[in-house]
């Protein structure tokens, strides 16, 4: 499908699916080099490189969306079927996410129960991961349910 015949919606959609995946595989990259989990929490150089992955991203994708806005005289972007394909692929996305977050914080409290403590590492990368997948599955759910409706 060439990029002419795509809605604004489908473009953003694939673009923020581009950024966040990139994103996300930068902050794995990151959080498990130098030690992985038990290393993340007292290494400040990759405490600012993943602030710095996810900074990016955020910049990537204020820009996709700047790159796709409605200009003056335009006719609208959006119609109520973009709307409702952005609204039912961000429930999906919502649950996706909690889902994900709550199999993550019990998969690891079961592996680390004998010890008693998870490590800090953790923490950031379930803030940092949830945040990076709730782009992405918003972004490919989006795709899904558009593809669905036309």
């Amino acid at each position: 499908m060439a990029v002419e015949s795509m809605s604004r919606t489908r473009i953003r959609a694939w673009l923020s699916a581009v950024i966040w995946s990139a994103a996300g595989v930068g902050f794995a990259l990151t959080f498990f080099a130098g030690g992985g989990p038990a290393g993340f929490p007292g290494d400040s150089v990759r405490h600012l490189l993943g602030a710095v992955i996810l900074g990016l991203g955020f910049l990537a994708y204020w820009g996709a969306l700047w790159l796709t806005r409605q200009r003056a005289g335009e006719p609208p972007a959006f119609d109520e079927r973009d709307l409702a394909v952005v609204a039912r692929a961000n429930q999906v996305a919502l649950v996706a996410v909690l889902v994900s977050v709550f199999a993550l914080a019990v998969g690891l409290w079961l592996v680390y129960e004998p010890v008693g403590t998870v490590p800090a590492g953790w923490m950031w990368f379930l803030a940092y991961g949830s945040a990076i997948l709730a782009f992405v599955t918003s972004s490919i759910t989006t795709l899904i349910v558009d593809r669905r409706t036309r």
